[in-house]
């Protein structure tokens, strides 16, 4: 059995239970095995190699969730997020009172978390306030060391591609990652405004995009240089 997965967690999954990769969305089909990495038809995802990695990103077996039903990797955070959620709300209405009748804070809106779910090691989600719209990249671990120095960028992947996220601390929440959306926030009349926008960004963050095909190139352009004859 898979060393991700207890044995009492393993014990409940369906034979046929069909699991997503919570980093790039890849699903493993125990009904089609994984000839990649040479894993047969038939084999449930808790017998799975103990080596065995995400053929497509390379994530480990912990980071899957089963398809439509929330998932192992969803239900153990899914008794965090509300608290880490809580905190981080709790950290943005504390740093609203430092900015409130100032020209960069639209008092029309309110502050909002939209979209949360969890994503590889941490919650990812929509952070709408008076002042700006983010995406913000929350670990699931509260104690979880900092990625880099603060203010640092880093990658992070999404099914609709990579984005750039900045690395900040906030009082009573620990480091957050967040990808600056709107800033400020004049361009929003109402509060129900930022809501369906902050929605749209959650929804474009996890679709997968299917990239462009290539352009057919015929030999004859080939041996012509790009369609010029010598």
């Amino acid at each position: 059995m898979s060393v991700a997965f207890e044995s009492s967690v393993a014990g409940r999954l369906n034979a046929d239970a069909v699991l997503e990769c919570g980093v790039c969305w890849y699903a493993y089909d125990p009904a089609d095995g994984d000839e990649t990495r040479d894993v047969p038809p038939g084999t449930p995802f808790a017998a799975l190699p103990d080596d065995w990695r995400c053929p497509c990103c390379d994530a480990a077996p912990s980071k899957f969730m089963v398809k439509d039903g929330g998932g192992l990797a969803a239900a153990r955070a899914g008794a965090t997020m509300a608290d880490r959620l809580e905190a981080l709300e709790r950290a943005y209405r504390q740093a609203e009172k430092a900015i409130v009748g100032l020209p960069v804070h639209n008092g029309a809106l309110d502050i909002a978390l939209v979209g949360f779910r969890p994503h590889g090691d941490a919650f990812v989600g929509v952070v709408t306030t008076p002042w700006c719209m983010n995406v913000a990249s929350l670990p699931q671990d509260p104690d979880a060391p900092a990625p880099g120095a603060l203010g640092s960028k880093r990658q992070h992947a999404f099914p609709s591609g990579g984005y750039t996220f900045v690395l900040g601390r906030m009082e009573g929440v620990g480091f957050v990652e967040t990808c600056s959306l709107f800033s400020p926030m004049d361009e929003f009349a109402d509060h129900a405004a930022t809501l369906a926008a902050a929605q749209a960004a959650v929804d474009g963050l996890f679709e997968y995009e299917e990239p462009p095909a290539p352009e057919k190139v015929s030999r004859r352009f080939v041996l012509t240089r790009n369609g010029k004859t010598a």
